[in-house]
């Protein structure tokens, strides 16, 4: 196995439908109870979902496509706080503590979800004791995302934030590259900085051998250099 073959360190980093799929830490009868109690839902590319400071009404499992999870100023400035694919799960922080819904979640393509109403997230909780424990994880895996993520803005140079953004957006195409399917603006709201300061870092790790840049999308080509250039503690 060689290096841009390694597994992916999912405890140090999110990677989507493996680190926070909800399903990976339920039996198999706690999954099926899962899939009853779901409904399936489509969004078209452009679409919202759920938008912040909405209510908390439902969970929502992504079973195709991608969401981008947005948080914007009153002025209009935007950040992306994440974009969600297969398996990751959305909102069910709400639904256990009532509180508005924190960011804006947004299909990038076609999205098919499986969405948990309340009172079906309700019974899950109550008939399979299996789900509180998943939901755990899942908050714990989320919180200590966010950790890294506030150490490196405030402690990490531009370079060290973007690998880890790299690394956390990755995942497999059919082919099985390993790519980030994000524009340099897209990148650019991740870190907030400017697109041309984004360009810059990213031209520095092309000529590192780190990745290679392709239309709409950055491929990672040497797994291990770029969690060594996003190492910052």
């Amino acid at each position: 196995m060689t290096r841009h073959d390694a597994p992916l360190n999912v405890e140090r980093m999110a990677v989507p439908g493996v680190a926070a799929d909800v399903l990976q830490w339920l039996s198999p009868p706690a999954c099926d109870a899962f899939a009853r109690a779901a409904v399936r839902r489509r969004v078209g590319a452009g679409g919202f979902i759920f938008q912040h400071g909405d209510a908390g009404q439902a969970m929502y499992r992504v079973l195709e496509g991608t969401v981008r999870l947005t948080l914007m100023r009153s002025d209009g400035q935007q950040m992306i706080y994440g974009l969600m694919g297969p398996g990751e799960c959305l909102a069910a922080s709400s639904l256990i503590d009532d509180h508005p819904l924190p960011q804006t979640a947004e299909a990038l393509d076609d999205v098919l979800l499986q969405v948990v109403a309340a009172p079906a997230f309700a019974r899950l909780r109550s008939e399979h004791r299996e789900f509180d424990n998943a939901l755990l994880h899942l908050f714990a895996r989320r919180l200590r995302t966010l950790s890294i993520q506030i150490g490196t803005a405030r402690l990490a140079d531009l370079p060290s934030q973007v690998a880890l953004r790299l690394l956390e957006l990755v995942r497999r195409d059919d082919s099985g590259r390993l790519m980030v399917a994000v524009t340099h603006a897209d990148l650019a709201m991740f870190v907030s900085v400017s697109r041309q300061s984004v360009h810059r870092v990213l031209k520095g790790l092309v000529a590192d051998g780190l990745i290679a840049l392709h239309y709409g999308a950055i491929e990672l080509r040497d797994l291990d250099g770029l969690r060594a250039r996003a190492e910052f503690l």
